[in-house]
């Protein structure tokens, strides 16, 4: 019978040459390996610190600001996203003094030495707000018995609700509101004291001095409100309202 050929034995010094490239090579790869998980760390501790340091400064700042008769107040602070330079003494600030403070919201934080960076959180709370407790019409002067305050989700509330009676008593509706709706700042407005076309009465105060003089509004106004007044053919100003009929400038 034929005989199968044979396969040519390998010296046993080259199976061993073999094996121990092989395991060279794996320990190499993994030393490398190592070595980038290290490098990796120690480059990222110090921003995952620094992002931590930031996230907690902005939380201690929200429960702060948080209303004082809030409830069950949570802040959930994320982290940026982008990796600035180190923030020395974070001092957070909210953008403007009505901005709200429940709900989705954006948070600044002045950094010494550094540009600002702003951080985004989502804070929850329970609270009162102010509802319609009957249809109120249009132009109509808002009274305590109007209104009606209910509990529930801050963070669930529409921009601008307004949360204390005493913010809507004495204002003046610019729209029909139905009964049982959230209030808020837009749907109100300050009582008149100037009107259109009323004469009013121009007062001007220095250091020193006092004057007054006549002039014709061109606009409604309520108490703090600014009203462009026109004093002859050629001058218009601006001035605040003051009082029942009057305006003033301040120098």
């Amino acid at each position: 019978m034929p005989t199968a050929p044979r396969t040519p034995a390998t010296p046993s010094g080259a199976r061993y040459a073999s094996s121990t490239s092989l395991i060279r090579g794996h320990s190499l790869r993994y030393f490398l390996s190592l070595c980038f998980m290290v490098w990796s760390a120690m480059t990222t501790a110090p921003a995952l610190a620094q992002d931590q340091a930031l996230v907690d400064a902005v939380e201690r700042f929200l429960l702060e600001q948080a209303p004082s008769d809030a409830q069950n107040v949570s802040v959930e602070v994320f982290p940026p996203s982008a990796q600035f330079g180190d923030c020395l003494s974070p001092r957070p600030f909210l953008r403007n003094g009505h901005q709200r403070q429940w709900g989705r919201v954006s948070v600044g934080v002045e950094c010494a030495g550094s540009q600002d960076r702003y951080l985004q959180a989502e804070v929850n709370a329970i609270g009162t707000y102010v509802t319609a407790a009957e249809r109120i019409e249009a132009n109509t002067v808002i009274d305590q018995g109007m209104l009606t305050l209910r509990e529930g989700n801050l963070d669930r509330l529409p921009s601008s609700t307004i949360r204390k009676s005493s913010e809507a008593v004495g204002m003046l509706a610019r729209r029909t509101i139905t009964a049982g709706s959230t209030l808020r700042e837009h749907q109100l407005r300050t009582l008149p004291l100037v009107e259109r076309r009323q004469t009013v009465s121009v007062e001007a105060q220095g250091t020193g001095f006092r004057v007054s003089r006549e002039g014709e509004a061109l606009e409604d106004g309520g108490l703090g409100e600014d009203v462009r007044i026109r004093l002859s053919r050629r001058e218009i100003i601006t001035a605040r309202v003051v009082g029942a009929g009057r305006v003033a400038i301040d120098f």
